[in-house]
């Protein structure tokens, strides 16, 4: 799937799941390097993506699934079985950054067992209001994407230019009424908590939290630190709700 974040890219991924394959999220920010790189190792059936970004798979042996097609609609529709849970539902790459990018595979059972847990560990309900923060290739999307689907909540979906901008996040948290969301330190670190009280639950994760990041943000949310490679289904563990002025900061327990 090389689509940008927009809710096209959900329904592909919904899509995806639903023939029973298993899918494989590039950023359409990443270099064509990169891009090259999984398509080759990874060896995909086809890449779904549209008319914008097409044209970077030129050259590579690999079918092209435009979804604007307006084709596409009528063609045949064929009753499919519902997947196992031993199935592959997705592969993401590791980042890197200590060497070759790996595909990480993950099945289904994996990721219900993960969204299982995290549904209820932050209290995400069909009120709460999730952002979709992550890139499209990160593993975070994993948590952002299913456990607001499964529990009937609403995914908000930036547009990417909202995601760099300091003025532009900060007003879609506000206006939407952001309830739950998952944030790099770097990137909470930018922002203010004044004027975004709707925000009742909030994860760090993807890098080291500093204990300053802890007294601005814990006082009047559940803030908590999360930690895991991608092998490990996106989250390993999690702390308890942060306390501002402790000066504790732990990674938490699986």
């Amino acid at each position: 799937l090389m689509l940008p974040r927009s809710a096209a890219a959900i329904v592909a991924t919904l899509a995806v799941l639903r023939t029973g394959a298993a899918y494989l999220p590039i950023d359409v920010r990443h270099p064509d390097e990169r891009v090259g790189f999984m398509l080759a190792d990874a060896s995909p059936a086809a890449v779904i993506t549209d008319s914008a970004f097409a044209p970077r798979l030129t050259g590579y042996d690999v079918p092209v699934i435009d979804v604007v097609d307006p084709t596409l609609a009528t063609r045949p529709m064929t009753s499919l079985p519902v997947p196992p849970a031993s199935a592959l539902a997705y592969v993401i790459y590791t980042s890197g950054t200590t060497g070759t990018p790996k595909g990480v595979a993950v099945t289904h059972a994996g990721v219900f067992d993960l969204i299982s847990d995290q549904i209820a560990r932050f209290g995400i309900d069909g009120d709460s209001r999730v952002l979709q923060f992550a890139s499209w290739s990160f593993d975070a999307t994993v948590f952002e994407i299913w456990v607001t689907l499964v529990t009937g909540a609403t995914l908000v979906i930036p547009p990417d230019d909202a995601v760099t901008r300091i003025s532009g996040l900060t007003s879609l948290i506000n206006e939407s009424g952001i309830t739950h969301m998952t944030l790099t330190p770097s990137a909470l670190a930018t922002l203010s908590p004044e004027g975004l009280e709707s925000v009742r639950s909030l994860v760090v994760a993807g890098e080291a939290c500093s204990v300053e990041l802890v007294d601005r943000w814990a006082p009047g949310r559940s803030m908590v630190n999360a930690y895991g490679p991608t092998e490990t289904t996106v989250c390993a563990t999690v702390s308890e709700p942060l306390v501002a002025g402790s000066g504790v900061l732990p990674i938490g327990r699986p």
